[in-house]
């Protein structure tokens, strides 16, 4: 009996011990360091323009703050995180404000349905109703994976 006794106070004793884990708090969105993330209906009430919302999984939209000019509904852009082939990337859009936009290191400025480097891994292009469009990943992705992502938007309608 006392045998017992004790198997049965271990047994409670690694029973009570055992506690479950709590989930991992994923890592932010790259979206969250850009503008104010809010639900879409919320989001294009504060922007001046149309944008393109891919079909993809998205993961959260934002209200950009504008390129260059003051910081109203008619400046402001939107922010779009989604996941495309298990990569996440971030699609901002905003309206141009009549400006021209040139990227450093020879690139030359960005056209209209024409992608262009703004950085390693990210492209920009304007659409024919002056809305400044960028691509970037959420993480380390190849850039020809953004190039490609980028050309399936504009087929898909992100320059119209």
């Amino acid at each position: 009996m006392r045998r017992f006794g004790t198997a049965l106070l271990l047994l409670l004793s690694c029973a009570c011990s055992h506690q479950t884990q709590p989930a991992a708090t994923p890592p932010p969105l790259l979206i969250d360091q850009r503008g104010t993330t809010m639900p879409l209906e919320k989001a294009i009430l504060h922007v001046a323009f149309r944008p393109f919302i891919p079909s993809s999984q998205v993961l959260a939209y934002a209200v950009l703050p504008p390129l260059g000019d003051l910081d109203t509904d008619a400046h402001r852009g939107l922010g779009i995180e989604y996941v495309q082939s298990g990569e996440a990337m971030l699609l901002s859009q905003w309206p141009k404000q009549g400006y021209t936009i040139f990227f450093r290191g020879g690139s030359g400025s960005i056209g209209i349905c024409k992608p262009a480097h703004y950085k390693a891994d990210g492209v920009a292009w304007v659409t024919p109703h002056n809305v400044v469009v960028t691509l970037q990943p959420d993480g380390n992705v190849a850039p020809s994976t953004v190039d490609a992502e980028a050309r399936r938007l504009i087929r898909a309608g992100a320059c119209r």
